[in-house]
C-alpha cells in the first residue's frame, strides 16, 4: 500500500463517510489537521481501550470454549459377522468391542465435559 493510499484511508475514516476516490489533498491536509490539533486525545486513547473478553458458550449462545483434552481411539478388533451363528470367540470379541467402545465414550464425555464443551 502506498502513503497516499493510507492518508486518504485516514482521512475517510476521521470524517466518518465519503469514498477514498472523493479524498483530495486538501481533505488530506485537514486530516493531518485534524490529528494534530487532537493528539493528546487521540495518544491517551491508543492502547488503553477496554479488552474484549470471550464470553463462555452456553446451550443457547454463542461463544468460547477450550479444546478438549486428547481421546485415544478404540484399539479392540472389529467384530465380524457370521454366517449362521456366532461361535464363543466371535461373541468375546464383540463383547470386548462393545466393551471398548463404551469406555472410549466415556472418555470423551468426560474430556468434553472438563473442556466445557458439554454439560
Amino acid at each position: 500500500m502506498r502513503v497516499i493510499d493510507a492518508v486518504k484511508n485516514l482521512a475517510v475514516a476521521i470524517k466518518g463517510s465519503g469514498e477514498v476516490s472523493d479524498i483530495d489533498t486538501d481533505q488530506i491536509a485537514e486530516a493531518i489537521q485534524y490529528m494534530a490539533d487532537n493528539w493528546e486525545e487521540i495518544k491517551a486513547g491508543i492502547g488503553t481501550g477496554e479488552t474484549y473478553v470471550l464470553p463462555a458458550a452456553t446451550t443457547t449462545a454463542l461463544g468460547g470454549v477450550k479444546k478438549a483434552a486428547a481421546v485415544s481411539s478404540v484399539s479392540a478388533a472389529d467384530a465380524t459377522a457370521a454366517e449362521d451363528a456366532y461361535d464363543k470367540t466371535t461373541a468375546q470379541s464383540a463383547v470386548s468391542l462393545a466393551n471398548a467402545n463404551k469406555a472410549a465414550i466415556n472418555v470423551l464425555i468426560s474430556k468434553l465435559k472438563a473442556a466445557g464443551i458439554v454439560e
